[in-house]
């Protein structure tokens, strides 16, 4: 098992490498360089990470991941509407493009070398994951009625968001974040209302959606979602107690390792074989295996 302070200096690896990562071109970053400024050799980086690639990815997945799980935490509070949970969630990810300003600099650099392979994907992913978060949120509120415009809601409140956080981020300019989260959702609710009132024609209609989702090909869950699923799934069926404390050991040793710096695949692997023998989650055990990539 990987020792507290092996941890700490992988953490610390990834921290400090998305800070050269931010004032550097990626194309022009050596392993050499990132082992030196994270005061380790440079066998020892290659211990935790197998390549620049690998280490690129992973800040990718510690970020991205250190933020979805807040939110859903947010989501899982039944004592809230949903437009709570939808501002909620929004000043959770605009704070968390304040606090980690580096970071997202980081995605204004040139990542043409990446385009075809994993973390560009994975990079574009993320977007399409709040894409589709963005447009369930706006039909759950504002209802069937503004559904056919959910999608183009969704890009123009992508753009607002990022407008205001380049001013934070480019230009310095000390914003409060609950506020730009009303003002946001004000705008939005504007642009909504008179798409709606002139009977507009959506530009991104079901078609073109689609067809962004399947060249997108990201049509894959939150790992963390369909562990919640399956762990909702495993309180309404009637199996014998101890396949349901099992099952829920081996779910929340998972959990444990997602929420990790780098989960170990051993871990995951094998607890997913503990799932496998439990017929009810077999659908969720699938696309669980999916989402982590691990068929």
């Amino acid at each position: 098992m990987m020792r507290k302070k092996d941890v700490e200096k992988e953490k610390h690896i990834l921290v400090t490498s998305m800070h050269l990562f931010s004032t550097k071109s990626v194309n022009q970053i050596s392993m050499q360089e990132i082992a030196d400024v994270c005061g380790v050799s440079k066998g020892s980086l290659y211990m935790y990470f197998k390549s620049k690639e690998d280490l690129l990815l992973q800040i990718l997945k510690y970020f991205f991941h250190n933020m979805e799980g807040q939110i859903l935490v947010v989501e899982s509070d039944h004592n809230l509407s949903d437009m709570e949970k939808f501002k909620k969630g929004l000043a959770i990810k605009m704070n968390h493009y304040v606090k980690n300003q580096e970071f997202y600099k980081l995605q204004s650099k040139d990542l043409s070398g990446y385009v075809n392979n994993i973390i560009y994907q994975y990079f574009r992913g993320h977007n399409t994951v709040q894409l589709k978060w963005f447009k369930k949120y706006i039909v759950k509120i504002y209802g069937q009625e503004i559904e056919r415009y959910a999608v183009d809601g969704a890009f123009l409140l992508a753009a607002i968001i990022r407008h205001y956080m380049e001013l934070i981020f480019w230009k310095h300019f000390s914003l409060d974040v609950d506020r730009l989260v009303d003002y946001a959702i004000i705008q939005l609710e504007f642009i909504l209302k008179g798409m709606n009132e002139n009977t507009m024609s959506p530009i991104m209609n079901e078609s073109l959606w689609s067809l962004y989702l399947e060249e997108d090909n990201t049509e894959k869950k939150h790992p963390l979602k369909l562990l919640n699923k399956m762990k909702q799934q495993l309180e309404q069926q009637d199996i014998s107690m101890e396949q349901k404390e099992e099952a829920k050991a081996s779910i929340n040793v998972i959990e444990q390792e997602l929420t990790s710096i780098q989960p170990r695949k051993v871990i995951l692997k094998g607890m997913l074989h503990n799932l496998a023998t439990i017929d009810l989650l077999k659908e969720h055990h699938q696309k669980l295996q999916e989402s982590l990539m691990m068929e």
